[in-house]
């Protein structure tokens, strides 16, 4: 069965896009992008190899916890994900890493990626606590702090959570006995080191965004302390088209304030769209069509000369 097409989310992305550029000049667009900085403009690259190392790293890592498999493997399904994730509302499609997998690993690899993007989440919402000492009274952020605190042994316990939820489904046997086994793999002891990483890729993501800022106008980083947790939360909603247009509208909206100018705002947030999405996307496409290639260079020759067969050998005899 072939999915349909996102119209709504593309009618949305397009719509968005629209009143971005009706309401800021290409001009202004054009000119920042003029006066780009690429001292900080290659700070904000590094900072995204890192994330993505970061990233790569503790994949494999929780992939390597529930089974043998060599990086190649691993990171596979990895750029596979983010390949699905370009085109997909909300990077939903990064959910579809077990489809690169044989399909008798594919449960085992759809829980790890739900438990690999509830680390990310967890990581967000760290930052968005953070951004509540810039955004709202000191008490109301210490409440905010106190919450998340509160999560951290939800964290802990999210294989034991999710084999938990698991039950409500009774007829996913395979699914409940899978995360039972996974829940043993992965005791809370060892949840502390994979989420040290998710914070770690986090904040090398909020760094980078900081000199992408920067790149354009002088900027302090308690600004993109203060914006960037709910830029990303913006495009990361499943009402558009990979994010994008609103999450440059958001952008635009939340930096104003700060004295960025809009234009800044939207170049910023479009850079990072093609660091952070588009070229991790790019590379597990390419991947995946080299691959591909391969296989199809490795075929065996029988295929195209198939072995004779006993009556023509007798034939020939």
């Amino acid at each position: 069965m072939t999915r349909p097409f996102p119209w709504r989310q593309t009618v949305i992305s397009v719509g968005a896009a629209a009143v971005i550029a009706w309401r800021i000049p290409f001009a202004n667009l054009r000119v920042a992008f003029l006066n780009l900085d690429w001292n900080n403009l290659l700070l904000a690259g590094f900072c995204f190899l890192v994330v993505l190392g970061t990233r790569a790293y503790k994949w494999h890592s929780l992939v390597g916890a529930t089974a043998k498999v060599r990086p190649q493997q691993s990171l596979r399904t990895l750029f596979g994900g983010f390949a699905l994730g370009l085109i997909t509302p909300g990077r939903l499609g990064e959910l579809g890493r077990c489809l690169f997998v044989r399909k008798n690993e594919r449960v085992r690899i759809a829980i790890l990626t739900l438990l690999d993007r509830l680390l990310d989440l967890w990581a967000l919402l760290t930052l968005v606590g953070a951004s509540l000492f810039f955004l709202v009274p000191h008490p109301a952020a210490i409440f905010g702090m106190a919450v998340w605190l509160a999560l951290v042994p939800v964290m802990m316990g999210f294989p034991g959570l999710l084999a938990h939820f698991s039950r409500l489904f009774q007829r996913a046997r395979e699914f409940q006995s899978q995360l039972a086994e996974m829940s043993s793999e992965l005791p809370p002891a060892e949840m502390p080191r994979y989420a040290v990483m998710a914070l770690g890729a986090m904040w090398a993501e909020l760094a980078s965004f900081f000199f992408l800022l920067r790149a354009f106008s002088p900027t302090d980083f308690t600004t993109a302390v203060a914006t960037y947790p709910y830029i990303v939360l913006a495009g990361d909603l499943p009402v558009s088209f990979s994010g994008v247009g609103v999450r440059e509208g958001a952008a635009a909206l939340l930096l104003t304030p700060y004295s960025i100018p809009p234009s800044v705002a939207v170049d910023a947030a479009l850079l990072w769209f093609v660091l952070a999405i588009l070229l991790p996307s790019l590379l597990g496409t390419v991947w995946l069509v080299v691959e591909r290639i391969k296989s199809q260079l490795r075929s065996p020759a029988a295929g195209l000369n198939p072995p004779l067969s006993a009556a023509d050998t007798a034939s020939q005899k």
